[in-house]
């Protein structure tokens, strides 16, 4: 049984209980919709960012695999002196966010990444750095997903444990408040009105 809340049982203080008690129901249910509303984003979300991750573990994959061609059609040390010299620089630049404050990135690509010799490489790797140029705007995306999904699941949580705390803690003391407060003015008028009933008998008396 929830403790009712130390305060004067007065007929001001029942009122500001009754008004607490309102507007803590009406903050439980703005709650509860909204919790219902961020599940309902939650969902789809989760989906997409698991299709996003299997689109692009396969280009993942495929990259790697010509890579590995790549390397055999040439010693891994050639390959390795092809690439030291690159010129090519990505970056990020941050463009916006999203409602629950997830940064929204913009690629920046300054560069050739075919920037080595022809002659001592193979048309595989270009292949394969042109690939997985292409797949890095996917890579940023997915990750920008996931934030945002780990973001919505806190909100969710946060939400949820805020919900619970004024279904069955807050809102369960303030009612037993209210009780308390009513017993006890209840008390009172009673034991005036055997003290007048009282008082009149004896003035009958007299």
């Amino acid at each position: 049984m929830p403790e009712a809340l130390q305060v004067n049982p007065t007929r001001m203080e029942l009122l500001q209980q009754k008004h607490r008690l309102a507007m803590a129901h009406r903050a439980h249910d703005l709650l509860e919709n909204k919790r219902d509303e961020l599940i309902q984003q939650f969902l789809p979300l989760v989906k997409e960012v698991r299709e996003l991750q299997k689109r692009v573990l396969q280009e993942m994959n495929r990259v790697y695999a010509d890579f590995q061609v790549a390397k055999m059609l040439n010693s891994e040390r050639e390959i390795e002196e092809a690439l030291m010299w690159t010129e090519m620089k990505v970056g990020l630049e941050v463009s916006g966010y999203t409602r629950f404050q997830a940064p929204r990135f913009k690629l920046q690509i300054e560069g050739n990444p075919l920037c080595y010799g022809f002659y001592g490489t193979n048309w595989k790797l270009d292949f394969t750095l042109k690939a997985f140029l292409n797949i890095l705007p996917s890579l940023l995306n997915l990750a920008q997903k996931e934030d945002e999904l780990k973001r919505l699941a806190k909100e969710i949580e946060r939400t949820r444990r805020r919900v619970n705390a004024l279904e069955y803690i807050f809102i369960p003391r303030v009612e037993e408040t209210v009780r308390y407060i009513t017993m006890k003015l209840e008390e009172r008028e009673r034991a005036h009105l055997i003290n007048l009933m009282k008082i009149k008998e004896m003035a009958e008396r007299q």
